[in-house]
């Protein structure tokens, strides 16, 4: 769907029905600044071509009955997908921020399991006819503003865009995903490092949203820092910003050879499920939650070994946000992954971090587990709002608020098989 491009009146009121979820005219006359008449014809005009439809009537204490206006089918959607390794989450949005869809597809298999897998042929197609089936159905049909798809990969800034209809060029799930989507929607497709996109959401409608910088840890199959500063999202001069599974590790003299994954390695959720499997025997498809449950049990509990295996990882975790804090010096590091989902884990790792770093200051994710499909939607939001409504999209922020409204979905409960 390209956007038709909409007189300055109109793109005015738009965005103040968007913003507001649903207006009357007084009210838009109050919020623009526009004449009577220029309110008149814009939500005329935009009632007739499908971009705003009545719902209702407001009756104020005081003064005449005004009729409601709220945004229609013409407005649009964005897409937001989360391409992971053992997981698709599709997510749609219209432009209001009101209405959203969200199927999730998994691998079969325990949910939050710590090791990587690949999504089989039989998931991708199962992914691909659901999203067919989506752009297909008569109400979304060629309404389709954005799409943006979050991968576990670095994104250099040649690959940002990419075409539904070279879909050939790709690999894998991409492709399908791609070539599903090359029948429904002929703009652009936005391509996001999947932790980048988790940093988004947490900085619009989670643990970030009062303040102007954060720094996202994703602690789960792999290792990655999103980082955002001054409200905007740090790339990197080759998309590689916050890739802390590169960094060289161990760094002390005569400390052993030094692997390229050996951060990740020590950081990543696989870690410390090992560590306590090597002193315990939890269940053998037990999830990270699990695990970080039985391990605070058992600390409670009294278990020095179990202590010694927390503390271990809490301290090199620990570690690395002060890093983080040395080297962007975010307002808040946000730990995410079921790490996060722990509080008791999360208060042991800024104890930790404190005392080598004054500034440092931690907290567990708000969003969840799927703040890296919300964090595509939010992206894709306010490309659409800024295609749509130019100079006035910023009068639509409040569609990217009313996210915020989404029950929190712990990690354990999302990506099951």
């Amino acid at each position: 769907m390209r956007s038709v491009e909409l007189p300055p009146t109109q793109r005015h009121v738009l965005s103040h029905t968007l913003g507001h979820g649903s207006t009357t005219r007084p009210r838009l006359l109050t919020a623009t600044g526009l004449s009577k008449p220029s309110v008149n014809d814009a939500v005329g005009s935009l009632e007739k071509a499908g971009y705003v439809r009545r719902n209702g009537r407001h009756v104020p204490v005081t003064g005449k009955p005004a009729v409601l206006f709220e945004a229609a089918g013409e407005v649009g959607w964005v897409l937001g997908i989360d391409l992971g390794s053992s997981h698709v989450d599709l997510m749609a949005v219209d432009l209001a921020g009101a209405e959203s869809t969200h199927v999730s597809v998994a691998e079969p298999g325990p949910a939050g399991a710590a090791r990587r897998r690949e999504l089989s042929p039989a998931t991708v197609e199962r992914a691909a006819g659901l999203l067919a089936e989506w752009c297909d159905r008569p109400d979304r049909r060629g309404r389709l503003r954005s799409v943006t798809i979050a991968v576990p990969q670095i994104i250099d800034a040649g690959r940002r865009q990419v075409s539904p209809a070279g879909a050939g060029r790709e690999q894998g799930a991409l492709a399908a995903l791609l070539g599903t989507l090359a029948g429904h929607y002929d703009g652009p497709v936005r391509l996001e490092n999947n932790v980048n996109c988790s940093a988004v959401a947490e900085m619009r409608i989670g643990a970030g949203a009062e303040v102007p910088s954060l720094a996202y840890l994703q602690l789960g199959v792999g290792v990655g820092a999103g980082i955002i500063t001054e409200g905007r999202l740090v790339r990197g001069a080759h998309g590689a910003a916050g890739e802390l599974s590169r960094l060289p590790f161990p760094w002390a003299e005569g400390a052993g050879q030094v692997s390229r994954h050996a951060m990740e390695e020590r950081l990543a959720a696989s870690r410390l499920v090992d560590s306590y499997r090597s002193r315990a025997a939890p269940a053998a498809d037990a999830t990270v939650g699990e695990v970080v449950k039985a391990i605070l049990a058992d600390v409670a509990d009294g278990s020095a070994e179990a202590k010694a295996v927390l503390d271990d990882y809490v301290r090199d975790v620990a570690r690395a946000c002060v890093a983080l804090a040395a080297v962007v010096d975010p307002d808040l590091v946000v730990i995410g992954g079921e790490i996060g989902d722990a509080l008791e884990v999360v208060t042991a790792i800024q104890a930790a971090a404190r005392p080598l770093h004054e500034f440092v200051a931690v907290s567990g994710s708000v969003v969840g587990a799927l703040a890296t499909v919300l964090g595509a939607v939010i992206l894709g939001l306010e490309e659409a709002h800024t295609e749509l409504l130019g100079e006035y999209a910023v009068h639509a922020g409040p569609a990217i608020d009313r996210l915020r409204g989404r029950p929190r979905q712990p990690w354990s409960e999302q990506h099951a098989g």
